[in-house]
């Protein structure tokens, strides 16, 4: 009876180290998160439009990315429409993980409130954004390294 019970125990031990030692069932390792928001700039308001980001949303991405809730961000201009409703303006926005993104909204509401002031004096810059623009397509790519 103590083989068998030797024996079961040895193999079990082979079989977690075996476990343990074997390659990953994905393919990949798992890196950054990118928000990708495309926009499009309704005509005759791009100048408008452009001022809104430097003056209410970049600071705020600065504030994020000091506080490190964000690793940092780009913004880039669509060179090659496809038509009058396509995208003009895009930008990113990259996090560490998707760990990053829990609770992120009540994160950055301070740093919202310390830009605008208070909630009503945000709401006149987001209804005068919606004068300038649209949003066409909204996106969250996860970087992977190949193993």
């Amino acid at each position: 009876m103590k083989k068998v019970i030797l024996s079961a125990v040895a193999v079990l031990c082979f079989s977690l180290a075996a476990l343990s030692t074997a390659p990953a069932q994905v393919p990949y390792t798992e890196g950054e998160v990118t928000r990708v928001v495309l926009i499009h700039v309704l005509p005759g308001h791009f100048n408008a439009f452009m001022e809104d980001v430097k003056k209410n949303v970049i600071p705020i991405w600065e504030s994020e990315k000091s506080s490190g809730l964000i690793q940092g961000y780009s913004t880039f201009l669509n060179t090659t429409s496809s038509g009058p409703d396509d995208w003009d303006f895009g930008f990113t926005l990259t996090y560490k993980n998707m760990a990053a993104l829990d609770g992120l909204a009540d994160k950055v509401y301070d740093l919202r409130m310390k830009q605008y002031g208070d909630k009503s004096a945000e709401q006149k810059v987001i209804d005068k954004r919606v004068e300038n623009a649209r949003v066409v397509s909204s996106m969250l790519l996860r970087d992977i390294t190949l193993r």
